[in-house]
C-alpha cells in the first residue's frame, strides 16, 4: 500500500514540477510506474484482442449481409418497376382498344341513325314534291377532274396539304 502511495506522490510531483525536480530514487519509481502502466495496458490490450477480433468479425459479417440485402432490395425494386410498367402498358392498351371499339360502335350507330333519318326525310320530300329533286348522274365529276383521264392531274397539290404532327 505504501508503494502505491509513493508511486502516486512521485507521479503527482513529476506532473506538477517536472521530472528534473525528482531525486534518483523517485526517478526510478517514476520509470518503474510508467513501465508497470505500459505492461498493464499491454495485458489489457491482449485480453481485449480476441473480443475485439470477434466484434470486428461480427461487424464485417453484418456489413456484408447489409450489402447483400441492399443489392437484393435494388433488384426487387427493378423487378417491381418492370412489372408495374407492363401492367400499366397492358391496362392502357386495353383501355385504348375499348375506347376505339366504343367510338366505332358510336360511329356505326350515328351513321345508321343519320341514314334512317335521311331516308325518312327523303320519303317525306318525295311525297310533297315527287319530281323536284335532281337524280344522281352516273357521269358525275368533281370540279378539279378532267375528261382526258390524266392520273397525275387528278392528284392533289402536295404543297397545299396541311400536315398535322403530334409530339409526345
Amino acid at each position: 500500500m505504501s508503494d502505491d502511495r509513493e508511486t502516486a506522490r512521485v507521479l503527482r510531483q513529476a506532473k506538477l514540477l517536472g521530472e528534473d525536480s525528482l531525486n534518483d530514487l523517485d526517478r526510478w519509481r517514476l520509470r518503474h510506474a510508467r513501465d508497470e502502466e505500459e505492461r498493464a495496458a499491454q495485458r489489457r490490450a491482449e485480453e481485449c484482442a480476441p473480443q475485439q477480433r470477434e466484434r470486428q468479425t461480427t461487424v464485417d459479417e453484418l456489413r456484408a449481409e447489409m450489402a447483400d440485402i441492399r443489392a437484393e432490395t435494388n433488384r426487387l425494386h427493378d423487378v417491381v418497376l418492370e412489372a408495374v410498367g407492363e401492367v400499366l402498358g397492358e391496362g392502357s392498351n386495353k383501355t385504348c382498344d375499348l375506347i376505339e371499339k366504343a367510338v366505332r360502335d358510336l360511329q356505326r350507330e350515328m351513321t345508321a341513325s343519320i341514314a334512317r333519318h335521311y331516308g325518312e326525310l327523303m320519303g317525306r320530300i318525295d311525297i310533297i314534291a315527287p319530281e323536284v329533286r335532281p337524280r344522281a348522274n352516273k357521269d358525275f365529276k368533281f370540279a378539279a377532274e378532267r375528261d382526258d383521264g390524266d392520273a397525275l392531274n387528278d392528284l392533289p397539290d402536295p404543297h397545299s396539304i396541311v400536315r398535322k404532327t403530334t409530339v409526345n
